[in-house]
């Protein structure tokens, strides 16, 4: 091989690492020159945004010596809870207990109905009277006295109640204890009663009774 062949193959090879290394670096400064502006958009963004929220520029020292108003605040709309469908069931389900229990309260009681229950009752039912046996324990003419009587015979368990009677104009209150199916009952009944002091004067009697049976 001649020293010119052997020139020109050296000089091939300079100028291809030549071409090589020149487009290495204009790849490499398009690449830098990309990333400058993607810095550029992002510093865009950045202070965009600074811009669209003054609330990031609020100095609370200067606002509190120049006494300036509060930025408002922005509110973000991408999440918006919604509550109105909770206040509406509390409030629903309020409004029926309130309206069920207003009900209830209007509606009258068996205590304030006795009156209609009874004739219902005794529509459907007949009056029988039959006799009884009472043990008369006191007849006075001051129901303070009958009354005292009565309560501490009740305090004794005894079956006692008040009963009134009129003797020419004048009414007569008669504390009894009963009434009794079987003379017998009264019969103990009366020697309980004749253990107590002041009741020695009781007896036994018949008075008839009232009594609704259903047909």
């Amino acid at each position: 091989m001649s020293s010119e062949q052997t020139g020109n193959s050296s000089l091939v090879a300079v100028l291809s690492i030549l071409a090589i290394l020149a487009i290495s670096l204009v790849a490499g400064l398009l690449l830098m020159q990309k990333g400058e502006d993607s810095k550029s958009e992002i510093g865009k963004t950045i202070s965009s945004n600074a811009e669209k929220n003054p609330s990031d520029e609020f100095d609370p020292i200067t606002w509190a010596r120049e006494d300036a108003e509060y930025p408002p605040l922005i509110e973000d709309g991408d999440f918006v809870a919604d509550y109105a469908g909770i206040e509406n069931g509390d409030e629903a389900s309020e409004s029926s207990v309130v309206l069920k229990t207003r009900e209830e309260e209007l509606a009258p009681t068996e205590s304030e109905k006795p009156a209609y229950h009874e004739e219902v009752v005794r529509s459907a039912s007949r009056e029988v009277r039959e006799d009884m046996y009472w043990v008369q324990v006191v007849a006075t003419k001051t129901i303070a006295h009958a009354e005292r009587v009565r309560d501490d015979l009740a305090e004794m368990g005894l079956p006692v109640r008040v009963f009134t009677k009129d003797e020419s104009g004048n009414l007569i209150y008669r504390v009894r204890l009963g009434p009794f199916t079987h003379k017998t009952e009264a019969e103990n009944s009366v020697s309980v009663i004749h253990g107590i002091d002041g009741f020695a004067d009781s007896y036994v009697t018949i008075a008839p009774v009232t009594r609704y049976i259903e047909n």
